[in-house]
Parts: C-alpha cells; structure tokens; sequence
C-alpha cells in the first residue's frame, strides 16, 4: 500500500472475462484453463496476485472480444448485465478495484 516513501501504485486497463459474455463467443472452453480461471477471478485470487506484484489498485475492463462484436440488440443488455457485475466487485473491494465500462458501440446512444 501507499505510504510516506512509496506512491499509490496503480495498474490500468486489467481484464478480466464475464461469463455471459464469453458463452456468446463460445471462446471460454479455447483459453488457457488457468489463464480463464484467473480472467474469471474478481475476488481473492486478483487481490493476492496484486498485493504479491506490489500493485494498490486495478482499474478493471472487459477482455476481448467484449460487447463491440455483438449486435445492438444483444450488445446493449449484455454490456449492462456485464458492467453490473464489475460494479459489483469494485464495490465489494473499495480502493482495490476501479472499473472501464464496457460499451454497446453497435448502438452509440446506448454507449
């Protein structure tokens, strides 16, 4: 953690891959088991892991393909259902998590 002597360290862009998301891809089976089961992981394993690298805080975003491959019908409840879960853990861990949403670009109003 940040004192005195060191500065907050802050790691931007971190992915991590919601569920929903992947079945529609049909490419979470594909991925490495342990890279996924740590993709997965906006809890315990991610929190260890940073405090092991030295790092304060994550800000979190979809891993690709995310919510732009989708059409606009699909992308929309997606991204939200995807984005509340994120919230979710930012909420669940304050001042470890920060979160980039992931946006429905097939429909810009909705993004």
């Amino acid at each position: 953690m940040a004192t005195k002597n060191r500065p907050l360290v802050i790691a931007l862009e971190e992915h991590y891959w919601d569920a929903d998301v992947a079945k529609t891809f049909g490419s979470g089976e594909a991925r490495d088991p342990e890279l996924r089961r740590r993709l997965d992981d906006l809890g315990a394993l991610r929190i260890r892991e940073m405090d092991e690298a030295g790092i304060d805080v994550q800000v979190i975003s979809h891993g690709a393909p995310s919510t732009q491959r989708l059409d606009a019908a699909t992308a929309v409840p997606f991204a939200k259902r995807a984005n509340d879960r994120l919230h979710e853990a930012v909420r669940a861990h304050p001042g470890r998590f920060a979160g980039f949403a992931a946006l429905p670009t097939a429909d810009p109003k909705a993004a």
